[in-house]
């Protein structure tokens, strides 16, 4: 299925336990997205890496008026073709590698409590469908349908791969983002002053079928040597390994994050081997501390949002320090023109960068200027 990737598993495990453990000395971790030839189709559902980088090598696609897309997304065969396609137009060097994972959108497990995906061209969104806090109650059904293609998607994707691609976990998500696509989400916000004894009770609900959720996928995607695969951020680790979030945060104060959302995000991160916390957009950046702060939290991945300077922009440096001083990884989204400078001030131990190239040959050449810098020239 990806026939064109030739790359040593267990070298690639190697490199990213020493990066998780910020060992990766000779230079940093590097995801670089390219088509095999320039033009060529890309990896497509690494289209948010060019909402920080803004230098986007996919095509895209009009999303035809009325078109009913959700075959595109849930019909199995339909999707294993796509990424197919997707694995044999793409160009692997250093630890880049192809993966899948069953998608739902981000915060599949709205779906897997009651929710409603809507399924649109180029990505899937959850439309509201509870109104009252204090009367909704949310349990975990495992026999729920969207949870049952989810963990079909998956045993047929392993089932088929060979050893050729990783199956991941999906984004399942949690905390506040999970309840802001069953709500609306400003309805979440003034729930969590009017009602906060019911907003925590529905948390629990959620992070108890996080765990539920987790579990499952966890049993399908870990490999033979023990590793398991974060599909969405490309994340390889020994025993599990997930990507935590709260976007919602950039619309409550410290305060309220320190009350509704640290609490759940410290339960997880005790559960897992490997974690990284994804803090998106500078409204967020109020609670980075309170991030930090989190026991055992392995990593840290930082996204400035639209219209903002390159995840590598000097501007930015504060954060990745702070992260690094706190003992943590850090994982960057860094424009091609920006990832010389950005290794010269960071160096590689404990760096991931994830960038772009326009093909093979310039995705190579990037490769070879990073040893070179590393190498001190």
């Amino acid at each position: 299925m990806a026939d064109n990737f030739k790359g040593d598993w267990a070298e690639r495990r190697e490199r990213f336990e020493r990066w998780w453990m910020v060992k990766n000395d000779d230079r940093p971790l590097l995801n670089i997205q390219a088509p095999l030839r320039k033009g060529a189709i890309g990896p497509g559902n690494d289209r948010w890496v060019s909402s920080s980088s803004g230098e986007n090598v996919v095509q895209q696609t009009t999303e035809k008026e009325g078109e009913d897309y959700t075959a595109y997304w849930t019909d199995i065969d339909t999707v294993l073709d796509r990424f197919r396609r997707i694995f044999n137009a793409t160009y692997y060097t250093a630890e880049t590698y192809p993966r899948l994972f069953p998608n739902l959108g981000v915060a599949s497990l709205a779906a897997f409590l009651g929710g409603c995906p809507v399924f649109a061209k180029d990505t899937i969104w959850y439309k509201a469908v509870f109104t009252d806090v204090e009367k909704v109650e949310l349990e975990f059904d495992r026999r729920n349908p969207w949870l049952q293609w989810s963990l079909s998607f998956a045993r047929r994707a392993t089932d088929l791969s060979d050893g050729a691609y990783l199956v991941g976990i999906p984004d399942i998500v949690e905390n506040l983002d999970v309840l802001g696509c069953l709500f609306e989400s400003g309805q979440v916000m003034l729930d969590i002053v009017d009602h906060p004894e019911d907003m925590h009770r529905l948390l629990r609900k959620v992070q108890e079928a996080w765990f539920k959720v987790y579990e499952l996928h966890h049993a399908i995607s870990t490999d033979a040597k023990g590793y398991s695969n974060f599909g969405p951020f490309q994340l390889l680790g020994k025993g599990r390994v997930a990507k935590l979030q709260c976007d919602m945060s950039a619309m409550i104060s410290t305060y309220m994050f320190e009350e509704f959302v640290l609490p759940y995000l410290a339960e997880q991160v005790a559960s897992l081997d490997r974690s990284l916390y994804h803090l998106d957009g500078v409204d967020a950046l109020r609670h980075l501390d309170l991030v930090l702060s989190l026991e055992g939290l392995t990593a840290l991945q930082w996204t400035p949002g639209s219209g903002k300077p390159d995840g590598g922009d000097e501007c930015w440096d504060f954060i990745y320090r702070k992260a690094l001083d706190r003992g943590k990884c850090i994982y960057a989204l860094v424009a091609p023109s920006n990832v010389e400078g950005f290794i010269r001030r960071f160096g590689s131990r404990g760096v991931y960068i994830l960038t772009q190239a326009e093909d093979a040959e310039a995705a190579e050449a990037l490769v070879k200027s990073v040893e070179r810098i590393t190498r001190g020239g």
